[in-house]
């Protein structure tokens, strides 16, 4: 689970607050990160990285408000990997 806190940090701290950008930015750090340990496919870590910024910008209007609230990020990426790792 500490991967998807990082994870969870990494996208906060973008700047351009878009689905788009976050989505992008999370794909490329968990990516690099996936290739030591290998705990997760391609398509799991779309769908988390989805499923992430999904429920970021649903519930953070920016990244300055996201990172002031790291109990709910964390919160965020356990929900999103317990989902994702159920499918």
């Amino acid at each position: 689970m500490l991967i998807i806190i990082i994870l969870f940090m990494g996208c906060a701290t973008k700047e351009e607050w878009t689905k788009d950008a976050l989505v992008n930015k999370c794909l490329g750090d968990f990516t690099k990160r996936n290739e030591k340990e290998k705990k997760f496919s391609t398509l799991q870590i779309g769908l988390l990285c989805d499923c992430i910024t999904e429920k970021m910008t649903t519930k953070y209007k920016t990244a300055k408000e996201a990172d002031k609230d790291e109990a709910g990020g964390r919160q965020i990426g356990q929900d999103c990997a317990t989902e994702v790792m159920s499918k």
